[in-house]
């Protein structure tokens, strides 16, 4: 049975909800204590790095797999590519990105899913995780939704306002780009630091002006009342993307790097099932687990449109660079990190051969 692990950050704001003790202890371990774990797996930094990906699983291995809310095993299972694996998966469950990262440092997973947020976090506490695949939407599909009745009709209306988001993960990075955007920051709202499931029970209790959400969580609350609204988020390619990302242990083990390359050249068939498949991906996913009703998940589906995979890091390293800029500016990360450190092109190969292998019937 996977566990679940759900975290709260709380960085600095008092505005913020906060964590226990222990709580902030754990962060001030990852966000400063990190700093004397692994560095930062870049190209040269460990003479034990595997440089080529095994074409062969060793007897034995087992792949730790951190996932959040079904993201990596749902699209494995609709496609059948979850089946005759050479190696065992153990998977683990996350609500967003900081809990992952904590996993991460604790030696509990070898690779997870995250959004954009977790990269820069992991690079600022010098953690040594870095991406090794990655694959984006046509569409961002985070929104910016207001309270029942609110005021509120854009991003410069949240001057003065409470915004619930979960810190440390995309949705964070969603809000510091919309705020921008509007000639504001952080400093002009009162943040709210929630799990991403928690953010419509906040708009429901009226705890809150607003939420940075995204609309397979939030849709329900939008059909059931009216007078909320959705505003959308920035469109820019890190509001798109996920990565699957891992440590420099992982990556230096032949074994898991093999057995990683087995697990990517699947996702990528799985995905390339998803864009070809969109009305049974909606039933299996949108409308089974979350329980919209299916002319709403093939709505969703048709905004986010199709999945592609990238390059590493291909056309992220600016985009990705001005965001872990503004968390600079913002002052949620101790100071500026140049975010080339953050990607591995160990797997592109991998991946432009599983593309060049997909099967969608």
């Amino acid at each position: 049975m996977p566990r679940t692990y759900c975290f709260s950050r709380h960085w600095r704001r008092s505005g913020s909800i906060s964590v226990t003790t222990a709580g902030r202890a754990a962060l001030g371990a990852l966000v400063v204590g990190v700093a004397v774990a692994a560095a930062p797996m870049v190209s040269g930094a460990s003479p034990h790095r595997v440089t080529v990906v095994p074409a062969k699983v060793p007897a034995g291995t087992t792949l730790r797999v951190g996932d959040q809310l079904g993201v990596l095993e749902s699209p494995l299972a609709a496609a059948g590519q979850n089946k005759a694996y050479p190696y065992a998966v153990s998977y683990s469950n996350f609500v967003g990105g900081p809990p992952m990262l904590q996993a991460f440092q604790a030696g509990a997973i070898d690779v997870g899913w995250v959004a954009d947020t977790p990269l820069i976090y992991a690079q600022a506490a010098h953690q040594g995780v870095v991406a090794v695949a990655a694959y984006a939407t046509r569409n961002a599909s985070y929104q910016l939704v207001t309270a029942a009745g609110s005021s509120i009709t854009s991003w410069k209306g949240l001057k003065g306002k409470k915004v619930a988001y979960q810190q440390g993960t995309s949705l964070e990075a969603v809000l510091l780009q919309g705020l921008h955007s509007a000639g504001l920051s952080l400093n002009d709202i009162t943040s709210v630091n929630l799990p991403s499931t928690q953010l419509v029970a906040a708009l429901e209790g009226g705890s809150v002006d607003a939420a940075v959400s995204s609309p397979i969580l939030d849709q329900p609350y939008l059909d059931a009342h009216p007078s909320a609204r959705a505003i959308p988020g920035p469109n820019n390619i890190t509001d798109k993307v996920s990565f699957l990302i891992a440590d420099q242990s992982t990556l230096s083990n032949p074994a898991k790097v093999a057995a990683l390359g087995d697990y990517i050249t699947r996702l990528v068939h799985s995905y390339a099932w998803v864009n070809s498949h969109s009305t049974q991906w909606a039933q299996q996913l949108y409308v089974a687990q979350y329980k919209l009703p299916l002319s709403t998940a093939q709505h969703l589906l048709a905004q986010s449109g199709p999945v592609s995979f990238l390059s590493l890091p291909g056309p992220l390293s600016g985009p990705q660079q001005n965001l872990a800029n503004l968390y600079s500016a913002a002052g949620e990360i101790p100071a500026k990190v140049a975010v080339g450190g953050e990607f591995s092109s160990l797997f592109n190969q991998t991946v432009k051969t599983a593309h060049g292998g997909v099967h969608t019937s």
